[in-house]
């Protein structure tokens, strides 16, 4: 079994997969009981087809590996690894440098986005594999066996022979820039979310009152911190609804606070009197520290006749160049482009779909297509590319 235990073999890996100059990388991890995952297993897939495991309960220190997918030497090709990121970011609190995504780079060449691992391979390799019945096993137990492994370094066995044919035919279509650009994007976008003041994304948290929010928001912190320190899912702690619920009907006693459904759980009441404290403080604060409502911006209601009109534009010619939709743009991306397009006469910041290799794809359709310079017509019902979209004759 490729499985490796012991420091010094992983460290000879690392040597390996420095000198390979690129590596295929997935891990194994159990999230439900912890504040963060707890990562469990490690694979490893070289260009030479040789694969390996790596124990991070029996290897002493993973900081070797976190060296090379943080350096500009090395290319690490994932499938949708968000949570390999992660890993990195708590790891060394920095950003992998040569992150190759190829969920990301097949959408770049076809209308498949997001793709199974499984029916990435095939597609991109006219290969079947036979995954094993893995996906509910406990990675955490010990030892792991032949099966388990087996299961875990097919995830990164193919690849790097993925990525070569991707890159090639990329590099021939004129969109490897295109590819690295988003992946740098992905992994902005997942750096990012670690950011975010998570209490904005709680649910109905727009619909409290400034007070409410205060509330809302001292709960949150309150609870992240307990997590953390318990090494607990923040649910454990204390439930989204029941942090929401609180900061509406703002409990000024234990008695008040049982008043609300499920707050009378032994695991809860345990907080009962740190939770009225922290609701009776945040109540009291003054005007100028309380949250501001989100300025979300309402959109006019011809936006949604609009951005489906602009839909239907962007998927054909998405279809027409091999591209996934999904990937190009979402349904907000394109009211964004109509609303600074229209309302605002094209000032402010560019929206999503006027920057980089978008740009290129839609920008000038879509703008073309709200000026009236373009028709859509039904040519074939029958055919695979059934619309047509026109442009004036008398238009430049």
């Amino acid at each position: 079994m490729s499985l490796i235990t012991r420091q010094n073999d992983f460290l000879d890996l690392c040597e390996r997969i420095r000198e390979a100059g690129a590596v295929a990388f997935d891990t194994e991890f159990v999230s439900e009981s912890y504040y963060r995952p707890r990562l469990c297993l490690l694979q490893f897939g070289l260009p030479d087809g040789s694969c390996y495991g790596i124990d991070p309960f029996l290897t002493d220190d993973l900081t070797p590996w976190w060296d090379i997918m943080t350096d500009a030497e090395t290319t690490v090709i994932v499938h949708g690894g968000r949570e390999e990121i992660r890993f990195c970011q708590f790891a060394t609190g920095k950003r992998p440098q040569k992150l190759v995504d190829v969920q990301i780079a097949e959408g770049l060449r076809s209308r498949g986005f997001p793709i199974s691992h499984a029916n990435l391979i095939t597609r991109v390799l006219n290969t079947t594999i036979q995954h094993g019945k893995e996906t509910r096993t406990d990675w955490q137990h010990r030892p792991l066996t032949k099966q388990q492994l087996d299961y875990a370094l097919e995830d990164v066995k193919h690849l790097p022979s993925v990525w070569n044919t991707q890159k090639a035919w990329m590099e021939e279509c004129g969109r490897l820039d295109w590819a690295y650009s988003e992946f740098e994007r992905f992994i902005d976008g997942v750096l990012a979310e670690e950011d975010r003041e998570g209490w904005l994304r709680l649910p109905g948290y727009g619909r409290l009152s400034r007070r409410e929010m205060a509330i809302a928001r001292a709960l949150f912190q309150w609870r992240n911190h307990e997590a953390e320190q318990l090494n607990r899912p923040q649910r454990r702690i204390l439930r989204d609804d029941l942090l929401v619920e609180l900061a509406h009907r703002q409990p000024q006693s234990v008695r008040e606070l049982n008043m609300t459904r499920d707050m009378n759980r032994r695991d809860y009441q345990q907080y009962a009197d740190h939770l009225i404290e922290i609701i009776k403080t945040a109540s009291e604060l003054p005007s100028d520290q309380l949250p501001q409502k989100p300025s979300g911006q309402s959109h006019p209601a011809q936006d949604e006749v609009l951005a489906r009109i602009l839909g239907l534009a962007l998927a054909n010619q998405c279809q027409e160049m091999s591209l996934s939709m999904t990937l190009v743009a979402t349904a907000a991306d394109l009211k964004d482009f109509i609303r600074w397009y229209i309302f605002d006469n094209k000032q402010g910041p560019l929206p999503k779909l006027m920057t980089g290799w978008r740009e290129t794809v839609c920008g000038q359709l879509l703008a073309d297509v709200l000026d009236g310079k373009i028709t859509l017509k039904v040519t074939d019902p029958t055919s695979e590319y059934p619309l047509q979209f026109v442009r004036d004759k008398h238009s430049r």
